[in-house]
């Protein structure tokens, strides 16, 4: 999405694909908002990977927002959807979803499709507000033994 149809609220920040430089900072707000963060290793063998592709929020040098998926076929799977939680509640999460479409579309994707925990309740209602379904339970899915909701999107 160009930056002229990006809403006004949002033209102080950046957004750019994830560069190695900033692998520190994700791994940094992995272990911020998720129980089972990934490591900074695992990110790394994601990074490298040509299936995968990372959008990042920048506020100055600083990330504010990452959106991370890896094209499988027909479907764009979602590593992460994280927003900094000092910059929650300004519809960060829905906007990169949606500028990271036509670029799992460009890779021969359909659909996203990815995983909530059962208690993300605001992240569901995010993903719900832009289309997204509930296809599916994964019971015990996380390592918590919590239940997921399988999501997909599927594109227009």
């Amino acid at each position: 999405m160009p930056e002229s149809e990006w809403p006004r609220r949002y033209r102080q920040y950046r957004v750019e694909r994830l560069r190695r430089r900033d692998i520190g900072q994700i791994a940094q707000l992995e272990r911020r908002v998720f129980l089972e963060p990934m490591s900074w290793g695992q990110i790394v063998i994601k990074y490298l990977s040509p299936r995968t592709i990372y959008l990042v929020v920048k506020d100055g040098p600083r990330i504010i927002a990452y959106f991370g998926f890896e094209v499988f076929g027909a479907y764009a799977h979602v590593l992460a959807n994280v927003t900094d939680p000092d910059y929650r509640h300004q519809g960060l999460a829905a906007f990169l979803l949606t500028a990271a479409e036509p670029l799992a579309q460009a890779r021969g994707a359909r659909a996203f499709l990815g995983e909530v925990r059962r208690s993300n309740t605001p992240q569901l209602r995010v993903l719900q507000t832009i289309g997204w379904q509930v296809v599916s339970e994964m019971p015990r899915f996380f390592g918590n033994g919590e239940d997921a909701y399988i999501v997909m999107k599927v594109f227009a």
